[in-house]
């Protein structure tokens, strides 16, 4: 478990180079195509992960660097669009940030308890960060996701 905290340090003071980087133009775009269409936007973030996804195999830490700037990305994603939310509906401001709050915690802690069954598992520490690293952005992508779905049009984003 050391290794993996180590391993962890290590990439999170590296500098992010994996070279795919989470566009949520894009994203917000798929959100609202979503909205139209009266389904899910959940896939978005799944659509927005593909070049994480396709990292070979033979290289997890690059993936967990692709996965790290990707959470990077939503956290910026939604402290922007909670900005806008208090700038433009300061009453619902507060609901927002609670929401998207326990939105991000209860996914997180989701991957705190899949983390810890891997390692009982005996996984290499390299699958156990990147396995976290992914779920972490994935929560936070999930998060993003729900928050612009929740806001009311054009609240969350400049178009």
């Amino acid at each position: 478990m050391k290794r993996v905290m180590a391993l962890g340090l290590v990439i999170l003071t590296a500098p992010l180079s994996a070279g795919a980087e989470v566009a949520l133009q894009e994203v917000n775009g798929c959100i609202e195509n979503a909205r139209s269409l009266g389904t899910s936007p959940m896939s978005c973030v799944d659509n927005a992960h593909v070049p994480c996804l396709e990292i070979p195999a033979e290289t997890p830490n690059v993936a967990t660097l692709c996965f790290k700037e990707a959470q990077d990305t939503w956290s910026g994603g939604m402290s922007n669009a909670l900005d806008m939310i208090k700038g433009s509906l300061p009453d619902i401001a507060p609901i927002a940030s609670i929401e998207v709050k326990y939105d991000l915690l209860s996914g997180l802690l989701q991957c705190d308890r899949m983390a810890e069954l891997a390692t009982l598992q005996n996984a290499e520490d390299e699958q156990i960060l990147l396995q976290k690293t992914r779920c972490s952005a994935t929560a936070s992508g999930l998060a993003y996701v729900r928050l612009v779905w929740r806001a009311p049009e054009g609240a969350t984003h400049a178009d």
